[in-house]
């Protein structure tokens, strides 16, 4: 009877670990799974707010940057793109998920943000002078619309690096 009783006792504490050890197993699976897919949404969402904003600033904003300063030109042509709007609704909202995607990728990503906020308050700025059209103004918006265009295009330069680390990212983490 104690011979009975042991294997009863010994198969049910083999059958709690191997059930508990398929548990964890299956804990962990799920949790990367989890990490994966949340990781790729992050990525997603994140190129397309980057396509859509390069591709904003280099068709229209650029074009009109281009054209400051020449007989084409008006006063000054920054009365569309005043660069009071968020235009950065998605990594507003993903800021603190960032932290997912891996090492450089992260710290690359704000650095670039950063720099377009700066754009952003520099279109502001000559947005300003624009409302004003005093005679004064014209030589501190053509200043203001060189280095604009210059920081613009270096940025448009880095998000390209940006826009194929997150696509490589999405792509690899695909399920």
């Amino acid at each position: 009877m104690t011979n009975t009783l042991w294997l009863q006792m010994s198969g049910a504490i083999a059958g709690g670990l191997v059930g508990s050890c398929a548990g964890f197993l299956a804990n962990i699976i799920r949790s990367r799974l989890e990490f994966r897919r949340h990781r790729h949404s992050v990525a997603s969402a994140l190129v397309g707010e980057l396509q859509a904003l390069r591709e904003h600033v280099s068709v229209h904003y650029l074009v009109r940057l281009d054209n400051v300063g020449t007989v084409n030109a008006q006063h000054f042509p920054y009365h569309l793109f005043r660069g009071g709007r968020d235009y950065m609704p998605i990594f507003r909202s993903l800021g603190q998920s960032i932290g997912y995607l891996p090492s450089p990728l992260p710290r690359d990503l704000a650095f670039w943000y950063t720099g377009f906020a700066v754009c952003l308050e520099r279109a502001h700025e000559l947005n300003d002078l624009a409302r004003q059209n005093e005679p004064g103004c014209l030589e501190a918006a053509l200043e203001l619309a060189a280095v604009q265009r210059s920081e613009l295009v270096e940025l448009l330069d880095t998000g390209d690096d940006l826009l194929r680390c997150l696509a490589e990212q999405s792509e690899k983490l695909t399920i």
